[in-house]
C-alpha cells in the first residue's frame, strides 16, 4: 500500500504538466485542478502582471499586438470607384485605403484598388504618395493586367520632379522586360541603359539601347545620353564625327527643346575648342529660344568670348552689356568681368580694365572670404545658388521643394482621410522629405566645390590682369609713336535702326546690343 500511494502521488504531480502539454492552442491550464480551459481565463491578465512585478516603476509597457485586419464589405471597392469616376477623389482615396489595408494581396481587386488609390492621390496633388503606390504595384506584380497601366502612369510622372531612385532605378531599372508592351519596354530599356552608363559600363548600355525602336523618343534620348557620357569621360582626342552627331540630334524633334539646345551648345563648344570660332558662332546663332525669353546667361557669355576671339570687340562688349540686365544679375558669371577687362586692355583703356577686374573681387567678396576662412561653402548664398541652377543638384532641389509643398497640401485632407490614413501619409512624407534633403545636400556639396573652383580661377586671373595693366600704365611711350588705326564698325543698313542705350533692356533686343569704344593704343614705329 505504501508503494501504491507513492505511485499515485507521482501521477498526480505530473498530471497537470501532461494536461498542459496536451491542451490545444489558445487554451489555459488551471493551476489547481490541472484541467485545460478553453479561451482566455478570467484572471489571465494577472499572470503577466505577476511576472513583471519586479520591473522598475515607470518602465515602458510592451507594445500591444497589431490589430487584426477588419473585414470589409466587397461593395466598398465599387463605392470607391463610383466616387472616383464621379469626381470625388477625396472620398474615393479614403475608401480605397481602407479596402487595401483589410483585404489580402491575393484579392482580385487588391491591385486595382492600389491603382485607383494612386490615381486619386495624384488628382489631389499628392504625386509622390501616388507614385509610392504605383511603385508598389510594379514591385508586387499581383495582377498582370494592372502592371502596364501603373508603369504608364509612372512614366508620365518622370516628366515632373520625382524620386529618381524609387522610379528610375528601383522600378524601371529593375524590370523584367519580357512581358511588357513595346512602349513601356522601350522606356525601361532606356532607363536600364542609363543606369549602366552611370556605373561606366557602356557595353551593357549599348545592349539595352540596341533594342530601342529607331525613330522613337527613347532612341533619340539614348543617343544623346551616350554622346554626353563620351564627351564627359574622354575630352581629349574626340572624333570629328561627334560634332556631326550632336548637330543631327539638335534637329531631332523627338527631343525636347532644351535637349536640342544643349546638343547645339555642345556643337558650338566643340568647335570653339578646335578654334573654329566662325563655326561656333553659327552654332550659337542656331540655338532656339522661346519668344520673349530672356535666354541663358551662359549662352550669351560663351557667344561673347567667341566674338572676342573673332575680333568683334564691339559686339562682345554689347553682349556683356546684355548680361547686366536685371534678368541676369543673380547669375554666377565670374568670367564676365575677366572678358570685359580683356576688351579694355586690348583697346588700351587701362584704368577701366583695372576697374573691371577689381569688380569681380568686389562683387564676390563674401564668397571669396568664405573660401579663405574655409567655412561651409553650402551656406554661401552665391555659391549655393550657382550650384543649384543646373544638373543633378537642380533636379534634387526641385524634388525636395515638391515634397515639401505636397506635405503642406496634405493638411487639407486631415478630416476627409481619417486618422489612420492621414497618419500614414504624414509619416510617408516625413520620410520622403528627410531622404530628399539628404540627397540634395550630398549633390549640393559636390556641385558647390566646382563653382568655388571657377571663382578661384577667375580671382587668380584678376590678379594677373592687375599686374599686367599696372605695367602698361607705367610703360614709356617711345618717340615717333602714333595711334593705332581704330577698327570701324560696318555701317547700318537701311532696314536697321539704332538707338542710344539708356539702360533699358528688352528681351527681344538682348542679342543685338553693340558697344562703341575707340582704341587708345599706340603703335611704336620709332627706331
Amino acid at each position: 500500500m505504501k508503494q501504491l500511494s507513492v505511485l499515485m502521488a507521482a501521477a498526480l504531480a505530473f498530471a497537470p504538466m501532461a494536461l498542459a502539454a496536451a491542451a490545444p492552442a489558445g487554451s489555459a491550464v488551471d493551476p489547481v485542478t490541472g484541467e485545460a480551459t478553453q479561451g482566455k481565463p478570467k484572471d489571465a491578465a494577472a499572470a503577466p502582471a505577476a511576472a513583471t512585478s519586479t520591473a522598475k516603476p515607470g518602465a515602458p509597457a510592451e507594445a500591444a499586438p497589431a490589430a487584426a485586419p477588419q473585414k470589409v464589405d466587397p461593395k466598398l471597392f465599387d463605392q470607391a470607384l463610383q466616387d472616383y469616376f464621379g469626381g470625388s477623389p477625396k472620398e474615393a482615396a479614403a475608401k480605397l485605403f481602407t479596402f487595401t489595408e483589410n483585404v489580402p494581396a491575393t484579392d482580385e481587386n487588391y491591385a486595382w484598388a492600389q491603382f485607383f488609390l494612386a490615381k486619386s492621390l495624384i488628382d489631389l496633388g499628392l504625386r509622390h504618395a501616388g507614385a509610392v503606390y504605383l511603385a508598389r504595384i510594379a514591385r508586387e506584380r499581383t495582377n498582370p493586367a494592372v502592371l502596364p497601366k501603373a508603369l504608364a502612369e509612372l512614366q508620365t510622372l518622370t516628366d515632373l520632379p520625382h524620386d529618381e531612385r524609387m522610379i528610375d532605378e528601383q522600378v524601371f531599372g529593375a524590370l523584367d522586360l519580357g512581358f511588357l508592351p513595346e512602349d513601356i519596354a522601350g522606356y525601361a530599356h532606356y532607363q536600364q541603359g542609363l543606369v549602366d552608363l552611370k556605373v561606366g559600363n557602356e557595353r551593357w548600355a549599348n545592349t539595352h539601347f540596341a533594342k530601342l525602336v529607331p525613330g522613337s523618343p527613347e532612341h533619340s534620348r539614348a543617343k544623346y545620353a551616350l554622346l554626353v557620357t563620351r564627351l564627359k569621360t574622354n575630352k581629349k582626342d574626340l572624333p570629328k564625327e561627334m560634332i556631326d552627331e550632336f548637330f543631327e540630334l539638335a534637329k531631332d524633334h523627338n527631343l525636347t527643346l532644351d535637349a536640342r539646345n544643349d546638343a547645339m551648345l555642345a556643337v558650338a563648344r566643340l568647335r570653339y575648342e578646335q578654334k573654329d570660332y566662325a563655326g561656333a558662332l553659327q552654332a550659337y546663332d542656331l540655338v532656339k529660344l522661346p519668344a520673349l525669353d530672356p535666354g541663358r546667361a551662359t549662352l550669351y557669355l560663351e557667344e561673347a568670348w567667341t566674338r572676342y576671339q573673332l575680333g568683334q570687340i564691339h559686339a562682345a562688349m554689347g553682349i556683356l552689356t546684355t548680361l547686366d540686365a536685371p534678368s541676369f544679375r543673380d547669375e554666377f558669371l565670374p568670367d564676365k568681368y575677366i572678358l570685359r577687362a580683356f576688351v579694355y586692355r586690348d583697346l588700351c583703356h587701362y584704368l577701366p580694365a583695372k576697374r573691371a577686374a577689381k569688380e569681380l573681387t568686389r562683387r564676390f567678396a563674401d564668397s571669396l572670404e568664405t573660401l579663405r576662412e574655409r567655412d561651409d561653402l553650402t551656406q554661401d548664398p552665391r555659391l549655393r545658388r550657382a550650384a543649384s541652377s543646373h544638373g543633378q543638384t537642380k533636379r534634387a532641389e526641385r524634388f525636395l521643394n515638391s515634397v515639401e509643398l505636397e506635405g503642406e497640401r496634405l493638411g487639407r485632407y486631415a478630416g476627409t482621410f481619417g486618422e489612420r490614413f492621414f497618419s500614414y501619409l504624414t509619416r510617408l512624407y516625413d520620410l520622403a522629405r528627410a531622404e530628399a534633403m539628404r540627397v540634395f545636400q550630398q549633390r549640393l556639396e559636390e556641385s558647390v566645390r566646382e563653382e568655388a573652383d571657377k571663382l578661384l580661377r577667375a580671382a587668380e586671373q584678376v590678379r594677373l590682369m592687375e599686374y599686367e595693366v599696372g605695367l602698361k600704365l607705367y610703360e614709356r611711350i617711345k618717340k615717333g609713336s602714333k595711334l593705332v588705326v581704330n577698327i570701324e564698325e560696318a555701317a547700318l543698313e537701311p532696314n536697321q535702326v539704332a538707338f542710344r542705350f539708356k539702360e533699358e533692356y528688352w528681351n527681344d533686343e538682348l542679342r543685338s546690343y553693340r558697344f562703341s569704344l575707340k582704341s587708345r593704343c599706340i603703335e611704336e614705329t620709332a627706331q
